[in-house]
Parts: structure tokens; sequence; C-alpha cells
């Protein structure tokens, strides 16, 4: 995946909620559906929105690119200043 390619995955699955459901992405012991579900519940995405964001976030974890998404979102000027934090403090426990 280029920078272009994982640019366009955050965009999909948006830097707050990459941010929010950071962990829960990455559990492996969470299934799909239920993470579906809980972003279908809590966001009130729609059911292709939220399989999107599962899909993308999945993708990133899949071809080892959590880092540089993180440092992408920590760098944003756009973005709420929570979400920077917090993908600052995920990114200090990566290292």
């Amino acid at each position: 995946m280029n920078e272009e390619q994982l640019l366009r995955c955050i965009q999909t699955i948006g830097m707050g909620c990459f941010i929010k459901y950071y962990e829960a992405f990455r559990d492996d012991s969470i299934s799909d559906e239920d993470l579906i579900d809980a972003l279908m519940k809590i966001e009130k995405y729609e059911e292709s929105g939220a399989k999107a964001r599962v899909s993308q976030s999945h993708r990133i974890s899949r071809e080892n690119m959590n880092k540089e998404a993180l440092k992408i979102v920590s760098a944003s000027s756009r973005t709420e200043s929570w979400i920077v934090s917090k993908a600052n403090s995920l990114l200090d426990e990566l290292t």
C-alpha cells in the first residue's frame, strides 16, 4: 500500500472513527459482525458505511501500516485536537 492508498483508507474510515475505535479494530477477538453492529448502533452509520470502515481498518492492519496511519492522523491540522492527541498517545505505545 502506498501513501496515497493509505490516505484514502483513512479518509474512508474517518480520522475520528479510526482513532476512537483503533483498539477494537485491531482486536482479533472481536468479530467483524460485532464491529459493524457497534458502529451502526453507536455511530448511526449505515451498514454499508460500517462495513467499509471495518474493511479498510483491517486492510491497514493487514498491510502493517498502523504506525504510518497514526502518523498521518497526528499530523493533521484539519481534525479535532483530541483525535490528534489520542493518535500521538497510540503512536507512543507502538514505539
